[in-house]
């Protein structure tokens, strides 16, 4: 009973700790985030860490805001942002210190939110802003078709729609937004949206970069971030020298010819520097041709009188 007991805490304290692990890696998620002040744009979709602050499982808009404001805005979310409870539940007091006569919008995954008490998931895109006409409400939230530009690179071309999103009387429309000039890094560009909304966009360079727009019309500010990788480069490798038949014949030519004076050279030097007279023929001489055969013949004809003499 012992042993069982003993299994049952063990296997207990195992699925507590396994809890605790999964609770722990949820603790924190990552939200992509924009904030537009009053028609600047403030934070071009940045990555945020998201944490939830009240421990409830539930990550919301109003913790998002509290994140980026306390990571960008200079003394933090306490002095940059507020958030209160109102008649229409938990609203936003204070963004990027702007009070902004509670002239505020936020949109998720490019869509209207009821309340900051919405919830945000990983890999989310929030949108907030502070309306640069505070008094009519008239800035009209825009973005493009594309959140994400995996894979780019330098000479691409990205093809893109822009549209706004706004409220008319009671209800949400959308429509499309021609005439805006895309910039790059708050530089105007030559690409224009066309009367149904679309550019296309050519990526001049490499490296980091964010494209926004700049309207005649009340917008409130987007970024779409890209990275454009290098343009590849093509290498041209020289062609190998080919040596040809006839090449080769003159090289060896040359080369025996080279050999040839070098060697007679060399005899002519080993014969100055011996002597004439007290040098002795060597083999391969032209002097020591005669001296060989008389040899030769003198060995034959004794040879000869000897075998000729024991025979007698």
């Amino acid at each position: 009973m012992k042993k069982l007991g003993a299994i049952i805490l063990t296997a207990a304290v195992a699925v507590q700790a396994a809890a605790f692990s999964a609770f722990a890696a949820d603790d924190e998620i990552t939200v992509h985030i924009t904030i537009g002040a009053a028609g600047e744009l403030a934070v071009p979709c940045e990555d945020v860490a998201v944490k939830d602050r009240d421990g409830d499982g539930v990550f919301t808009i109003d913790e998002a805001l509290y994140a980026v404001h306390d990571l960008y805005y200079e003394g933090g979310a306490a002095a940059g942002y507020t958030s209160a409870e109102s008649d229409w539940g938990l609203s936003i007091k204070k963004l990027w210190g702007l009070t902004n006569n509670g002239s505020f919008g936020y949109t998720v995954n490019d869509e209207f939110a009821m309340g900051l008490s919405d919830p945000v998931k990983n890999g989310d895109y929030l949108s907030a802003y502070a309306m640069k006409d505070a008094a009519g409400y008239s800035d009209a939230y825009c973005y493009f078709d594309v959140k994400a530009v995996p894979d780019a690179k330098q000479g691409d071309t990205l093809t893109l729609n822009l549209k706004k999103l706004q409220y008319v009387g009671a209800q949400i429309e959308t429509s499309a937004v021609p005439d805006a000039v895309i910039t790059v890094d708050g530089e105007e560009t030559a690409f224009k949206t066309d009367a149904n909304g679309s550019v296309q966009v050519t990526l001049d360079r490499s490296g980091d970069m964010i494209l926004g727009i700049k309207s005649e019309q009340n917008l409130v500010p987007l970024a779409l971030r890209v990275h454009a990788a290098p343009a590849e480069t093509t290498v041209t490798v020289p062609a190998a020298t080919t040596t040809t038949a006839a090449d080769t014949t003159v090289t060896t030519a040359a080369t025996t010819a080279s050999n040839t004076t070098a060697a007679a050279t060399t005899t002519k030097a080993q014969t100055t520097a011996s002597g004439n007279k007290d040098s002795a023929p060597k083999t391969g001489d032209t002097g020591a041709m005669p001296a060989v055969i008389i040899a030769a013949l003198t060995a034959c004809g004794t040879a000869f009188a000897f075998r000729r003499r024991r025979e007698e």
